[in-house]
């Protein structure tokens, strides 16, 4: 009784801290021109014209390219860093192995920016 009840306990931590496994491999990005008709571009796939909310991978950088004729091309990037249930992870994983497979999910990453306002420039 007391090994089941000790191996329960196991388990619920290794869930818990593996969390990151469980989290959407992905999260949506908002791109906002101050120009309506400016193409937008995500990861060099078209995502729509002044504004745009497209799901990236969590764990890849993102490129954004915005262009209109008359104007400056802007290109952004943005990163990913490591988010709270991947630092769960890292800390399950100093106990307990199992949780450390949980970094190898895209769930344990965020990207730095959500919303993204592109101002265009005349060129």
């Amino acid at each position: 009784m007391k090994f089941q009840k000790c191996l329960s306990l196991f388990l619920i931590f290794t869930v818990l801290t593996s969390c990151s496994a469980f989290r959407s491999s992905t999260q949506t990005i908002t791109v906002t021109t101050d120009q309506p008709d400016t193409e937008i571009y995500v990861n060099g796939n078209m995502a729509g014209h002044g504004t745009a909310q497209v799901p990236v991978k969590r764990n890849q950088n993102v490129q954004i390219l915005a262009k209109k004729d008359g104007y400056i091309a802007i290109n952004r990037s943005i990163g990913k860093s490591l988010n709270t249930t991947g630092v769960l992870d890292i800390i399950g994983g100093i106990l307990i192995l199992v949780p450390i497979f949980g970094l190898l999910a895209p769930g344990a990453y965020s990207l730095d920016e959500e919303n993204i306002s592109i101002m265009m420039v005349k060129a």
